[in-house]
């Protein structure tokens, strides 16, 4: 009876020991590096035999992070194909960091199936995009932007990314744009027409104390109150314009003049 409790103890330790066993990707991966890489869907880029070997290693040691046995050739390739898609964005984050420039066809293949990478690099790929007028990659990465990306509630006019930043320049094309455009980004007439119904009289000291106006975009324009919060724009009021809106709210809450009817004797 003490022997089959210690046999399956030493099963048990064995067992253990055999769990935290770390596969040697790298000696799976370079005998298959080429059939890694047909299995992958990504021979037509143009890699060499390094890059090669380092994108097949990267993919060998994600599917055996959490295996402790050498999986067969078959099964290794076949696991590889069914899972190509779901590999790409690793696979991008290896071409990115493995290739200083990038020709079309790598740009293709991050921006269409890159995901979160893409997004994560968007900085990047819209300017290799640009710079060979592929449109049509921009308006992909657009997608991939709102998709995965951290989309800011104002459209740049020039890129069309919703990218523009509390300071006015655009997270992805570098550019500032003017307060104008940013009136026009976010049909500021409109909110103001709004904000002018809602005000309050507490309203018309803080706009004379800033000389400016918040646009929250959860809550449309109001006054400043203390530290900006979130993502906000301040947008500087001119005089006249500071005056109108004060004039507005004004006469809105003017107490109106009691009516007395006279009594007929």
């Amino acid at each position: 009876m003490a022997k089959r409790k210690n046999n399956s103890a030493s099963k048990r330790k064995r067992k253990s020991r055999r769990k935290h066993v770390k596969v040697d990707a790298k000696s799976i991966a370079e005998p298959l590096t080429n059939e890694i890489i047909e299995a992958l869907g990504i021979g037509y880029l143009d890699l060499n035999d390094k890059e090669k070997r380092e994108i097949a290693v990267t993919v060998v040691e994600e599917l055996t992070s959490s295996i402790s046995y050498k999986p067969s050739k078959s099964t290794l390739l076949s696991r590889i194909s069914r899972l190509r898609i779901r590999l790409a964005p690793l696979i991008s984050e290896k071409l990115l960091e493995l290739k200083r420039e990038l020709d079309e066809d790598i740009l293709d293949y991050i921006v269409n199936y890159g995901g979160p990478v893409a997004a994560a690099n968007v900085r990047r790929l819209y300017s290799e995009a640009k710079k060979r007028g592929r449109e049509d990659l921009i308006s992909v990465l657009r997608s991939v932007w709102e998709t995965y990306g951290r989309p800011l509630p104002v459209k740049c006019p020039n890129c069309g990314f919703s990218a523009v930043q509390p300071n006015l320049i655009c997270f992805v094309c570098g550019r500032k744009i003017t307060l104008k455009e940013l009136r026009e980004a976010i049909d500021f007439e409109s909110l103001l027409e709004m904000f002018i119904d809602i005000a309050t009289p507490d309203d018309i000291k803080r706009l004379e104390e800033n000389q400016a106006i918040i646009y929250d975009p959860e809550e449309g324009l109001k006054t400043r109150r203390g530290p900006l919060e979130r993502i906000q724009y301040v947008i500087p009021l001119s005089k006249s314009e500071l005056n109108m809106v004060l004039r507005k709210i004004e006469e809105k809450h003017k107490p109106k003049p009691k009516i007395i009817k006279e009594v007929r004797k």
